[in-house]
């Protein structure tokens, strides 16, 4: 399933069903834990031999936490006690409000640790919209993460302090400050070409076609879509985003 049908659409890839190009420098993406995703993990556990214990992976299901993800696979705490095999083939469920994607995936790597085992999985995935799916996914992380200071804050025209943060994945965070405390006084965060701008004690405003021909406000069912998109990339902020930028935008996305 799609998390979004209007809004971060990619272009086609050359054939829609083969896996992405493995690329080893495949920069990861960390995942906050603040982000309401939820990670399980089906796989036939093993016993003290190392034996498989069913000849079927379905219905084993282990809850763990994502700690990030690349165009590769991700990586995944799962608690103490499990055993598992390299190549082990599994299945990663993730849900987040109720969404579901599911990425047949196997184990490359394990690393015991006091609070459990982590793991790392590569995605094996062949069917086209899972891989749009995925992508969608790690575009939600990266859109947020990936932001770096690109103006300190200074006075504009208007006498507001305006700082600047921007990403590699057509991500901007203008924040406007008030001269006399510093505190925010409004934002405007682009992602993609959709924008997201509010003032303090107004209402958030979502915008379409932000992509140098101007913007509108965005159809109602657009709107849907940007809120929900605004509401999962704030958790993953940064950590350049100082933290009253970070409460502001949450209350704005409450």
């Amino acid at each position: 399933m799609l998390f979004f049908q209007r809004i971060l659409k990619e272009p086609a890839p050359a054939s829609s069903t083969a896996p992405m190009v493995e690329r080893r420098s495949a920069r990861r993406f960390a995942i906050s834990p603040a982000f309401a995703l939820k990670a399980v993990l089906s796989f036939v556990p093993r016993d003290e031999s190392g034996a498989p214990m069913s000849n079927t992976r379905q219905g084993w299901n282990w809850k763990g936490r994502l700690i990030d993800c690349s165009e590769e696979g991700v990586r995944m705490q799962l608690g103490p006690g499990l055993k598992l095999a390299p190549d082990e083939p599994c299945d990663l469920k993730l849900v987040v409000d109720s969404y579901e994607l599911t990425i047949p995936c196997h184990v490359t790597n394990l690393t015991d640790q006091p609070e459990g085992v982590l793991l790392g999985l590569r995605h094996d995935i062949k069917d086209g919209e899972n891989m749009s799916a995925y992508r969608q996914l790690l575009e939600i992380v990266a859109l947020g993460a990936t932001l770096k200071l690109h103006q300190p804050a200074a006075p504009d025209a208007s006498g507001y302090l305006v700082e600047k943060y921007a990403g590699n994945r057509a991500s901007r965070l203008t924040v406007w400050r008030h001269p006399a405390d510093n505190s925010v006084a409004a934002f405007e965060f682009q992602l993609k070409d959709n924008l997201v701008r509010a003032a303090a004690g107004q209402r958030v405003e979502f915008l379409a076609d932000t992509d140098g021909h101007g913007s509108r406000p965005a159809s109602t069912e657009k709107c849907l879509e940007i809120g929900r998109l605004f509401t999962w990339v704030v958790p993953n902020l940064a950590a350049v985003v100082p933290e009253d930028v970070r409460e502001f935008l949450q209350r704005c996305a409450s």
